[in-house]
């Protein structure tokens, strides 16, 4: 097998998988799509009580969520504060063994 042929078997090889590729993500989006659009056509066609009942359902996920986001800042500020006061400790010892 000569260079040439191998190389064309590579390209070939590549392309075949590429297109295998873009055609496995492609069908995986349209078929997301669609299940999103039934669910909206699902819910649409729910009456309003049953959809004012699911958007607070939502609404109370939405903010637990942003409450344990909230918690995770606040301590990852805390801990930076922390590190900017030990780091100031640490200089304020390292200036006062400079004067000793």
């Amino acid at each position: 097998m000569s260079s040439f042929t191998k190389a064309k078997a590579g390209i070939s090889a590549i392309a075949f998988g590429a297109v295998i590729t873009v055609g496995s993500l492609t069908g995986a989006q349209l078929k997301a799509d669609k299940q999103k659009a039934d669910a909206i056509r699902e819910f649409r066609e729910t009456s309003p009580h049953q959809q004012i009942a699911v958007l607070e359902e939502q609404k109370r996920a939405l903010l637990d969520t942003r409450g344990q986001l909230q918690r995770k800042i606040d301590l990852f500020e805390e801990k930076v504060k922390e590190r900017e006061a030990e780091k100031a400790r640490r200089r304020a010892i390292r200036a006062q063994r400079k004067t000793e």
